[in-house]
């Protein structure tokens, strides 16, 4: 362990990765510290979608500068990691959805995406397979896919070839300050001292946080995807319906997933924070399925404070190794075959879940934090792969005090 670093960077997925290798490009001493391994949780087992198309506006700025990243990664690591533009379509079953889909076109006009909104013909030509007959939909040729099983692992060993520091197994406890500054974190192996640390611990940065008396309002979504075998023809480009969405794999099969499947296992912070998320429960309802059972019980033992030298939480449960929910890899199959028979004939080979971290607004909070020198990207509420690389440029400059990149507005930190 080193004694000293410029920055820790506190989390192992692929925004902590992402941002270790821009600091250490930058010419900064960089320790990224995680607790478990690099990239086992959301970073690996989201979708693996990189889309601008159907993004809020505060968001499509950082989609528009990290496609052109996702573009130069190869080259500037020197390793694939299964990034195509094979185009994403959203399909549109009913007048509705396809109002929904031609109000956000209206909305993000001004930012020159190369997204049309085409016809039921159009989606039958793009979708010859179909078993259904859709209205119309939304279609981005130039949105593609990557590998998030390879990319997180992929950017954090550039990082490492270029000078950061690595450190698996390795939680972070706390952190130590002086005069009201940062000066070090404190690690289960021992103290880093430090000029600016940034907190990029997913879905229990919101536990790291409380600990420190910071209240980062944030929840936990629940997630199935499926991966599966597939020997006919089938379209290239990745699609997603009212309760099916599917993509090609660089490893020549399919990750599919129920796109309305996310599952909100209750837990004590659910209702500690229920009048902030309600608004977002309300429009996100049709997506969401709420479930009571032995989470509510087991999270109120869940320690929320402790001493540097404590055994912590992330220490007892080192990756959240979630298995599917319930029958959603089947029933991700089965209405993929129902929407494209051509499907029919392929078989789950395997089936894992992954919980998305939420915030009220849907948007990850990039941002300095009241305590000065510690920084936080997190909350990137089941969209942050995509836009993972200018994610951490953005978190990046605003540790080394550059100008930003995109405006970081509407990612600050809100009590």
């Amino acid at each position: 362990m080193p004694k000293e670093v410029d920055v820790v960077v506190i989390g192992g997925g692929i925004i902590g990765a992402s941002t270790a290798l821009e600091l250490v490009e930058k010419g900064l001493h960089v320790a990224l510290c995680e607790k478990g391994e690099i990239g086992a949780e959301q970073s690996s087992r989201n979708w693996g979608w990189v889309r601008r198309q159907g993004r809020t506006s505060e968001e499509i700025p950082l989609a528009i500068l990290s496609r052109e990243l996702w573009k130069g990664l190869e080259q500037r690591i020197g390793i694939d990691v299964g990034y195509v533009e094979s185009g994403i379509l959203y399909v549109a079953s009913n007048d509705k959805e396809m109002a929904d889909y031609e109000n956000w076109f209206n909305k993000t006009r001004c930012f020159g995406l190369e997204s049309r909104l085409i016809g039921a013909s159009e989606v039958a030509a793009l979708l010859p397979q179909s078993g259904r007959k859709f209205t119309g939909g939304l279609y981005t040729a130039q949105d593609g896919r990557a590998e998030p099983s390879e990319a997180t692992a992929a950017i954090a060993q550039a990082g490492r070839s270029k000078g950061a520091l690595l450190f698996q197994n390795c939680a972070v406890r706390s952190i130590e300050t002086k005069a009201g500054r940062l000066s070090g974190v404190v690690t289960e192996r021992g103290v880093i001292k430090c000029n600016a640390a940034l907190i990029a611990g997913g879905i229990w940065t919101r536990l790291f946080t409380g600990n420190l008396g910071i209240n980062f309002k944030q929840l936990a979504v629940r997630s199935t995807v499926a991966r599966i075998e597939h020997e006919g023809p089938a379209p290239q480009l990745a699609v997603g319906g009212d309760d099916f969405a599917f993509r090609k794999r660089k490893d020549g099969g399919y990750s599919i997933a129920v796109r309305n499947g996310n599952i909100v296992e209750l837990e004590w912070d659910h209702l500690r924070l229920a009048a902030d998320f309600f608004p977002a429960f309300k429009k996100s309802r049709s997506d969401l399925s709420v479930h009571l059972g032995r989470k509510l019980v087991s999270s109120l033992t869940t320690m929320r404070r402790w001493r540097d030298d404590d055994i912590t939480p992330f220490e007892l449960k080192r990756i959240n190794n979630s298995t599917p929910y319930g029958n959603l890899a089947e029933q991700a199959l089965e209405n993929l075959i129902k929407a494209v028979p051509s499907f029919t004939g392929a078989h789950v080979t395997m089936a894992w879940s992954g919980i998305i971290d939420a915030t009220p607004d849907s948007l990850p909070v990039i941002s300095d934090l009241p305590v000065k020198g510690l920084y936080m990207a997190s909350g990137f509420s089941g969209h942050g792969f995509g836009i993972s690389l200018a994610a951490g440029r953005l978190a990046a400059e605003l540790i080394i005090g550059k100008s930003p990149c995109v405006d970081p507005s509407p990612f600050l930190f809100k009590n």
